[in-house]
């Protein structure tokens, strides 16, 4: 690999580095936000309300004896909603609403019973399809019930995902800003720089060998000797703001490169990053082998 192929890939490698960190930061604060906010249960509970709320119960309503139920109690934390719901502990609370276990266990026939003496509504209608297909298995007809709310879940993950998307998106076109994150500077600096751009393939080493590192689980925080990298490579200086018109025009290109970059999250540059290192280890050459020692 000649020189300048080497340096074109370094160059490239540490951009994708600096994308990850800023992307990773990215989702902390942002998931942050979502705590504070409650989405995850403030989500989830419209998307049970959507399944049980136009349903009629006894002297209550269904989805009020619903979050009554000691199991989906048991789910919350001082009184709060949860934020995550397994299908089967909605299996088990609805069966047992629409069909208490007194002496002995629940047969599939005590269940639909219970179910033809519910007044009209979206989860008798429901039940009723789904107790039908169940084959005369109780088993069947719960696993029927849990497959009924995964799939709600499926629209609730994607109203989620949405509202993420759009902070995600805002979020990261701050952090470019704050973190003056100019993607053309930071090629500039990259290639101009052999010490830095150095320092930084050896940290894009080291994140991309870090098993906490994987995005598929929660972010794994910059460590400090990422966070001091990063600041050599972003932020803001007392001369940058007297540069002219032109250099302005080009720090605005660069902050809408970084700030779309961003917007593609951690695990997208974190895969990119591993493809990027295992071009780089490829492509050097062999060590020589140490000639034997004369005796």
């Amino acid at each position: 690999m000649g020189l300048f192929n080497s340096t074109v890939l370094d160059v490239a490698t540490g951009l994708v580095f600096v994308y990850l960190l800023l992307s990773v930061f990215c989702t902390t604060v942002n998931e942050w936000i979502s705590g504070i906010l409650q989405t995850r249960s403030k989500t989830l509970m419209k998307g049970i309300t959507g399944l049980l709320d136009n349903q009629p119960f006894k002297d209550a309503t269904f989805l009020g004896s619903f979050y009554k139920h000691p199991v989906i109690v048991g789910t919350m934390q001082d009184g709060a909603h949860p934020s995550y719901l397994s299908s089967r502990a909605f299996a088990v609370a609805l069966m047992d609403l629409v069909s208490p276990v007194g002496q002995g266990s629940r047969t599939l026939d005590d269940l639909a019973k219970g179910v033809r003496e519910l007044p009209d509504g979206d989860v008798k209608k429901a039940l009723v399809a789904l107790i039908g297909s169940a084959q005369g298995n109780l088993d069947i007809a719960q696993k029927n019930i849990e497959t009924w709310f995964d799939d709600s879940m499926d629209r609730v993950s994607g109203w989620y995902k949405r509202w993420s998307q759009k902070w995600t998106i805002g979020l990261a076109v701050a952090i470019t800003l704050v973190a003056n994150a100019d993607t053309l500077n930071m090629a500039r600096r990259l290639w101009t720089d052999p010490v830095l751009r150095s320092a930084i393939i050896e940290q894009s080493k080291m994140r991309a060998a870090a098993p906490s590192a994987n995005p598929s689980g929660p972010a794994a925080p910059l460590t400090p000797a990422e966070q001091a990298e990063l600041g050599r490579i972003v932020g803001w200086s007392r001369t940058d703001f007297d540069a002219s018109a032109l250099t302005w025009l080009q720090r605005i290109l660069g902050w809408i490169l970084t700030s779309i970059a961003v917007s593609l999250g951690a695990p997208f540059w974190f895969d990119t990053l591993n493809r990027f290192i295992n071009i780089r280890n490829a492509g050097k050459p062999p060590e020589k082998s140490q000639a034997p020692a004369q005796t």
